[in-house]
């Protein structure tokens, strides 16, 4: 039979088979993707389903009491969302949570393969510099993640909690007393009930940082 007869099959025949392949070297756009001669269409599929699903996939995964049952969903919400990718090829989100699998699971390159993919999409985009801000402090590059917190911040986040712990927490980590404290006073503002940064907060006016020669030195 010629190969033109399956020049465009459509989902699921060929995807099924492409899964166990994943993730394949293919072009993407609006929704077809090319596989040697072969193209597929995933512009049927159900995107909101998929993301649902990858996420339901994503949280059993991080959730998970053994590394074996650990993978297992994680590698079904990587299917998911690389579907997801193929349906919205211009979409940040399946990109950014493809790389925080890899991250979870130590493929470094691959991590910073999607990463960087989301922020072809979007740099500025406050949940993509978020995560790779979180990258970056696992790995010890505080001043890289803090640029990267900063935009998340500066680009939607600033009324998010967490964010601005992270802030507080990184600042206080890099010597810088009198930033960590107002962030800290910000996750307060934001959250009331967060009694442990409180805590935080009294603990920094206890320091008396501001008298400090080190503080001064740092600031400078």
């Amino acid at each position: 039979m010629h190969c033109s007869i399956w020049s465009k099959i459509k989902f699921p025949l060929f995807i099924v088979l492409a899964l166990c392949l994943y993730p394949p070297s293919l072009a993407s756009d609006s929704g077809y993707s090319r596989y040697g001669n072969f193209v597929v269409d995933y512009s049927y599929l159900n995107g909101e389903k998929l993301r649902k699903e990858g996420d339901e996939y994503f949280v059993k995964g991080y959730d998970s009491p053994t590394k074996a049952e650990q993978e297992r969903h994680y590698q079904t919400a990587m299917q998911k969302y690389y579907m997801l990718s193929q349906v919205y090829p211009a979409d940040y989100y399946a990109y950014v949570q493809m790389a925080r699998i890899n991250d979870e699971n130590g493929r470094d390159v691959l991590a910073k393969k999607y990463y960087n993919q989301a922020f072809n999409l979007d740099k500025r985009n406050p949940y993509t510099n978020f995560y790779f801000a979180e990258y970056n402090t696992k790995r010890g590059r505080y001043h890289k993640a803090l640029k990267y917190y900063l935009t998340a911040y500066n680009n939607g986040y600033k009324n998010n909690y967490i964010t601005n712990l992270k802030l507080a927490e990184l600042y206080e980590k890099l010597g810088d007393m009198e930033q960590a404290k107002k962030y800290y006073e910000d996750s307060y503002k934001i959250d009331p009930g967060a009694g442990n940064v409180v805590d935080k907060i009294d603990s920094l006016n206890a320091l008396n940082y501001k008298n400090h020669e080190y503080y001064y030195r740092i600031r400078e």
